[in-house]
């Protein structure tokens, strides 16, 4: 617990000593959500939808915008939100969904035998896996027609259009497997 208490002095004192305002109401955000998290009495991941919404917000959103957002003031460039973070905030967003819903797959045998209730002891692992693979399948797609619709020179076309439809037939051909 020494270490924990010490980081979550630390480390907003060194955001908010070193960056903008911003930077530090973002960071904040995230201490919070993950503090409530974990922390009695909220502890939201108790609770599949907040567990999910609080896991997206913070490794989606938060950490790629305020990591942006942050080398752009180190480097001493002024913000400004360009395709690329817009499309990342977004694909990373809803990757992170995903990871916050299928977490608890591989432990959903040893949930039930404690009476742990989660998204997946409730609904089970296939529909679970069906829905995540749908969200993934939809992700790639957004990503192929962001590349295909974007300006030229926006994004480099072979990782951003063929990176991504090729991840999502190798998605479709794993979970033929399932």
């Amino acid at each position: 617990w020494a270490t924990v208490l010490f980081s979550g002095i630390v480390g907003p004192a060194i955001v908010y000593n070193f960056f903008p305002p911003l930077l530090f109401k973002l960071y904040m955000l995230g201490w919070t959500l993950g503090g409530i998290y974990s922390v009695p009495p909220i502890r939201t991941k108790r609770n599949a939808f907040t567990a999910g919404l609080t896991i997206a917000t913070v490794r989606g959103f938060l950490l790629n915008f305020g990591v942006y957002y942050a080398v752009k003031d180190a480097i001493g460039a002024p913000f400004s939100w360009s395709p690329k973070v817009s499309f990342i905030a977004r694909f990373m967003t809803a990757f992170a969904t995903v990871i916050a819903v299928t977490k608890d797959l591989p432990d959903v045998e040893g949930d039930k035998a404690y009476g742990i209730s989660t998204l997946a002891t409730k609904v089970g692992v296939p529909t679970i896996a069906k829905g995540a693979t749908f969200c993934l399948l939809a992700n790639y797609v957004h990503a192929v027609l962001t590349g295909v619709l974007s300006g030229r020179g926006v994004f480099r076309a072979v990782p951003m259009i063929g990176g991504h439809a090729l991840a999502a037939v190798v998605l479709l051909a794993r979970f033929r497997e399932l």
